[in-house]
Protein backbone atom coordinates (compact mmCIF):
# COMPACT_ATOMS: atom_id res chain seq x y z
CA UNK A 1 0.00 0.00 0.00
CA UNK A 2 1.18 3.54 -0.74
CA UNK A 3 2.97 5.11 2.26
CA UNK A 4 0.65 8.14 2.15
CA UNK A 5 -2.24 5.95 3.31
CA UNK A 6 -0.34 3.86 5.89
CA UNK A 7 0.22 6.49 8.59
CA UNK A 8 -2.22 8.37 10.75
CA UNK A 9 -3.09 11.87 9.51
CA UNK A 10 -3.89 13.02 13.05
CA UNK A 11 -0.27 12.64 14.19
CA UNK A 12 1.35 15.71 12.71
CA UNK A 13 4.87 16.97 13.51
CA UNK A 14 4.03 20.65 13.84
CA UNK A 15 1.36 23.22 13.13
CA UNK A 16 1.90 25.64 10.25
CA UNK A 17 0.79 29.26 9.89
CA UNK A 18 2.17 31.83 7.47
CA UNK A 19 1.00 35.22 6.22
CA UNK A 20 2.51 36.83 3.13
CA UNK A 21 2.02 40.41 2.01
CA UNK A 22 2.58 41.86 -1.43
CA UNK A 23 1.72 44.85 -3.59
CA UNK A 24 -0.58 44.94 -6.59
CA UNK A 25 0.68 46.03 -10.01
CA UNK A 26 -1.64 47.46 -12.67
CA UNK A 27 -1.69 45.28 -15.79
CA UNK A 28 0.45 42.50 -14.27
CA UNK A 29 -0.21 39.11 -12.76
CA UNK A 30 0.95 39.08 -9.11
CA UNK A 31 2.02 35.82 -7.47
CA UNK A 32 2.24 35.33 -3.71
CA UNK A 33 4.22 32.14 -3.09
CA UNK A 34 5.22 30.09 -0.06
CA UNK A 35 8.63 28.44 0.08
CA UNK A 36 9.11 24.83 -1.03
CA UNK A 37 8.36 21.86 1.23
CA UNK A 38 11.46 20.26 2.70
CA UNK A 39 12.78 16.78 2.13
CA UNK A 40 10.71 13.92 3.58
CA UNK A 41 7.83 16.21 4.60
CA UNK A 42 4.14 16.45 3.87
CA UNK A 43 2.26 19.69 4.50
CA UNK A 44 -1.51 19.99 4.50
CA UNK A 45 -3.00 23.47 4.22
CA UNK A 46 -6.44 23.32 5.78
CA UNK A 47 -7.29 27.02 5.38
CA UNK A 48 -6.05 29.54 2.81
CA UNK A 49 -7.34 33.09 2.46
CA UNK A 50 -6.42 35.85 0.01
CA UNK A 51 -7.45 39.48 0.32
CA UNK A 52 -6.87 42.71 -1.58
CA UNK A 53 -7.26 45.64 0.81
CA UNK A 54 -8.94 48.57 -0.89
CA UNK A 55 -9.84 47.46 -4.44
CA UNK A 56 -11.67 44.67 -6.19
CA UNK A 57 -9.83 42.51 -8.72
CA UNK A 58 -10.63 40.13 -11.57
CA UNK A 59 -9.32 36.71 -10.58
CA UNK A 60 -7.59 34.72 -7.83
CA UNK A 61 -6.09 31.36 -8.78
CA UNK A 62 -4.68 28.97 -6.18
CA UNK A 63 -2.12 26.38 -7.18
CA UNK A 64 0.95 24.28 -6.57
CA UNK A 65 4.32 24.84 -8.24
CA UNK A 66 5.75 21.32 -8.42
CA UNK A 67 9.36 22.14 -9.31
CA UNK A 68 8.47 24.44 -12.18
CA UNK A 69 5.20 22.80 -13.27
CA UNK A 70 2.08 24.71 -12.18
CA UNK A 71 -1.00 22.77 -11.07
CA UNK A 72 -4.04 25.02 -10.60
CA UNK A 73 -6.47 23.93 -7.88
CA UNK A 74 -9.13 26.62 -7.62
CA UNK A 75 -10.21 29.88 -9.24
CA UNK A 76 -12.40 32.69 -7.97
CA UNK A 77 -13.55 35.50 -10.25
CA UNK A 78 -14.70 39.10 -9.79
CA UNK A 79 -13.67 39.53 -6.18
CA UNK A 80 -14.93 42.68 -4.44
CA UNK A 81 -12.74 45.11 -2.52
CA UNK A 82 -11.82 43.76 0.91
CA UNK A 83 -13.56 40.44 0.17
CA UNK A 84 -11.85 37.43 1.72
CA UNK A 85 -11.27 34.74 -0.93
CA UNK A 86 -11.25 31.37 0.86
CA UNK A 87 -9.97 28.01 -0.40
CA UNK A 88 -12.65 25.36 -0.74
CA UNK A 89 -10.59 22.27 0.11
CA UNK A 90 -7.44 21.05 1.83
CA UNK A 91 -4.20 21.32 -0.16
CA UNK A 92 -1.60 18.53 0.05
CA UNK A 93 2.01 19.59 -0.58
CA UNK A 94 4.88 17.14 -0.98
CA UNK A 95 8.67 17.49 -1.11
CA UNK A 96 9.67 20.37 -3.41
CA UNK A 97 6.11 21.72 -3.84
CA UNK A 98 5.36 25.43 -3.33
CA UNK A 99 1.85 26.79 -2.83
CA UNK A 100 0.87 30.04 -4.57
CA UNK A 101 -1.96 32.48 -5.19
CA UNK A 102 -2.06 34.40 -8.50
CA UNK A 103 -4.02 37.65 -8.58
CA UNK A 104 -5.11 39.28 -11.83
CA UNK A 105 -6.55 42.79 -12.06
CA UNK A 106 -4.88 44.41 -9.08
CA UNK A 107 -3.82 48.07 -9.23
CA UNK A 108 -0.54 49.72 -8.28
CA UNK A 109 0.19 49.59 -4.56
CA UNK A 110 -2.87 47.50 -3.58
CA UNK A 111 -2.05 45.67 -0.36
CA UNK A 112 -2.36 41.91 -0.95
CA UNK A 113 -2.48 39.41 1.91
CA UNK A 114 -2.38 35.59 1.76
CA UNK A 115 -2.68 33.49 4.92
CA UNK A 116 -2.14 29.72 5.00
CA UNK A 117 -2.84 27.51 8.02
CA UNK A 118 -2.35 23.78 8.38
CA UNK A 119 0.15 21.21 9.59
CA UNK A 120 3.35 19.42 8.63
CA UNK A 121 4.17 15.73 8.95
CA UNK A 122 7.61 14.15 8.81
CA UNK A 123 7.62 11.13 6.51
Amino acid sequence: MDKLYTYSFDRFSQLYRRTLRGLGVTGELVRLKLGPIGSKNLRVLTHVTVENLGHGYDKCRLGIDARGVDHYLDELQTIAANELAVSRSDVLLFEGDSFFAELTGTTNDDVLIMTAIGWTKDL
